[in-house]
């Protein structure tokens, strides 16, 4: 062998050993794929020297020889190639990649190690840390050096809150970790930070970041000492720098993939839709790159291994899906090759990485339930979308599909009803939130797609008069809508579980309801509607009081005034008392003209919603005259026609495109 084949394959000629061995780049030339002029180990490359970082010694790659006694001796070094049709599973230490291209799959044979696939340092931990002061923690950016992220940890105690609030606001509703497992690994990260894995290190910073964001901000300052915007501010940068440090963009691991989708679950509450929806495809690819979306049993991954995978994938379809909703885009179509099964009815601790067997699935509820519910109901969507004969794209296609007839899509709606009935929402208990929770997710669903299939806007001809019978309809599945909105906002029992609601508006519900009010003729049902807006209303501008207003939300304020005016003069008319006004309703009269006439209700209310000048009044009230309320800016007040809606609809295109802080969108 010469010394150039002693180069190319890692060592100095076995047969001279009296040669000095060879040397190799550093890790930060070696990672830059530049030449190292590096000869001593203690004296710095000229590379290194210049940038002002620590220059790491490169360790020489194993001789073949020790390569094969690892491969052959331990299958948990390297767990094999695993081939099934015509793709391939390559597993290393929990890191894996799925090759489904022929030339990779070609090639992948001849490569004795997985690492020379995988190519992004699995297991190499040993790596000393440099602080990048210069670095713009951007998630997607990587880095050759590993910042030092131990002092934006939160202490201990704060760690173990923030990890108990994520197991209980959170986790029931995303199931994409195993907690027995994740648990043991906190607490053993907890005793020395400076040792956590980058992978690891990514998952405790997302799950730090979404625990803040599932929490009142008077519960963290209270159980944790600091306020909710500084410690989140501080658990943000540091999941940034973290992603960073694993270098998300070219990661094979499911631990990372696991932190990514938490925190796009996090971003809702700080980013744009679209921002989401762009960094859901990133998340999807990476899921494809590691093989997720390939179920493990036909590669023979373990049986844990392949549960997790599955609840990962799942997770990941809805996630992407209603991120695509919010922007206002068809959802990706999903790779021909998927094949995942659905996860398991099991609990946890039904599950155990030792296990060889797969769990018995239990017939009734379990933590899994409310993640199963949402994905039967995403099935059923799919598979009726794509038998829908339309032009338009997305989930919601059938709807507006003349292919299928009214009375043929009130049918398949009665099936998914019967369908979720039985196996789910009879073996809900009610006096347990995530129960609560899935049968409001499951009933709010199935009255959403009520109301779309007979909603104004399916109907092609503009001039297309709705008969009143269609009108009770639309009404009544609206008023359910509203009435599960306002019980996921103010209802105790699901207040752990807010962070996913709150921002669930029925703007098509209430829309509906405001405009067909005036054609109702049954008092106590216009008294409920009217309390029951206020309080959702309310609820929402509550949490949208950081934002400026959008066109939206002064449409909506405008409309709500114009058809309280209608209200007021139907029950003068008929000599009937109206019903006291809502705060929100107050406030939006305090600021309009010649309306000070009109009965405003409750003595309850704060003064300064129910007249004060317009300069005392929150930014959110005021924004109604700021923005033409008296002028009528926003004349929109709908007739008996589809063609109204053009408006609204864009209205609510544009506002879910916005930004918006503090008030996450519903998945």
């Amino acid at each position: 062998m010469s010394s150039l084949d002693g180069f190319l394959f890692g060592g100095p000629e076995r047969d001279s050993p009296t040669k000095q061995p060879t040397s190799f780049a550093c890790m930060v030339c070696h990672k830059r794929k530049v030449r190292c002029d590096r000869q001593d180990p203690r004296i710095p490359c000229s590379n290194c020297a210049k940038a002002k970082v620590e220059c790491i010694s490169r360790p020489p790659p194993p001789s073949r020889r020790k390569r094969d006694r690892e491969t052959n001796g331990s299958v948990s070094q390297e767990r094999g190639k695993y081939t099934n049709g015509s793709g391939r599973m390559i597993m290393k230490g929990g890191n894996s990649i799925y090759l489904d291209n022929n030339l990779w799959t070609s090639v992948s044979n001849e490569l004795p190690n997985a690492a020379d696939v995988l190519g992004d340092e699995l297991g190499n931990d040993n790596d000393k840390f440099v602080y990048d002061v210069s670095d713009d923690y951007v998630i997607l950016s990587t880095s050759v050096t590993r910042d030092a992220l131990t002092e934006l940890h939160p202490n201990a105690l704060n760690i173990f809150k923030l990890w108990q609030a994520f197991l209980e606001n959170v986790n029931p509703l995303t199931k994409i970790i195993h907690a027995p497992t994740v648990q043991q690994q906190i607490l053993e990260a907890m005793s020395d930070l400076s040792k956590v894995s980058r992978e690891f290190e990514a998952l405790m910073f997302a799950i730090y970041c979404i625990a803040l964001v599932s929490m009142q901000a008077e519960d963290v300052e209270k159980s944790l000492g600091e306020s909710k915007n500084v410690l989140l501010s501080k658990c943000r940068r540091g999941a940034q720098l973290a992603f960073k440090n694993a270098s998300l963009l070219r990661t094979s691991s499911s631990v990372v993939l696991q932190a990514f989708m938490l925190y796009l679950l996090c971003m809702r509450s700080f980013s744009d839709p679209h921002t989401i929806w762009t960094l859901c495809g990133i998340a999807v690819r990476i899921a494809q790159r590691i093989g997720i979306h390939r179920d493990g049993s036909a590669h023979r991954l373990s049986v844990f291994e392949t549960e997790m995978r599955r609840r990962i994938w799942f997770q990941l379809t809805i996630i992407d899906a209603t991120s695509a909703q919010f922007c206002g885009v068809a959802s990706t179509p999903l790779p021909a090759t998927v094949d995942v099964q659905p996860p398991m009815n099991a609990n946890d601790s039904d599950l155990d990485p030792r296990m060889t067997e797969p769990a018995c699935e239990k017939p009734g509820p379990t933590e899994m339930m409310f993640v199963l519910a949402r994905s039967e109901f995403g099935k059923w969507l799919l598979r009726l979308s794509n038998q829908a004969e339309s032009s338009n794209t997305g989930p919601w296609a059938f709807i507006s599909s003349s292919s299928m007839s009214l009375k043929d899509k009130d049918k398949t709606i009665d099936e998914l009803e019967a369908h979720m009935e039985e196996k789910f929402l009879r073996h809900c208990d009610k006096s347990i939130p995530l129960h609560m929770a899935t049968t409001m997710m499951a009933r709010s669903a199935i009255y959403y797609t009520r109301l779309m299939a007979h909603h104004p806007r399916q109907y092609q001809d503009p001039n297309t008069r709705i008969s009143q019978a269609e009108k009770d309809i639309i009404f009544d599945n609206s008023l359910k809508m509203t009435e599960y909105a306002d019980y996921a906002q103010n209802n105790p029992a699901v207040r752990k579980f807010l962070w996913h609601m709150v921002n669930h508006m029925p703007w098509d519900a209430i829309i509906f309801m405001l405009s067909e009010m005036r054609h109702r003729t049954d008092s106590e049902e216009k008294s409920k509607v009217w309390q029951l807006i206020g309080k959702v209303y309310s609820s929402h501008i509550k949490a949208m009081s950081k934002n400026d207003p959008t066109p939206l939300h002064m449409a909506i304020q405008n409309l709500i005034a114009k058809s309280w005016r209608a209200y007021i003069e139907e029950c003068n008319l008929n000599n009937r008392t109206p019903t006291l006004c809502p705060t929100i309703v107050a406030s939006l009269l305090a600021n309009a003209p010649k309306i000070s006439s009109l009965q405003q209700g409750d003595e309850s209310f704060p003064a300064a919603e129910r007249g004060a000048s317009p300069q005392d009044q929150p930014r959110h009230d005021r924004s109604s005259s700021q923005f033409g309320l008296e002028g009528e800016t926003f004349g929109l007040m709908l007739g008996d026609s589809p063609k109204d809606w053009n408006e609204w609809d864009n209205l609510l295109s544009n506002f879910q495109g916005s930004f918006t802080e503090d008030a996450p969108y519903l998945s």
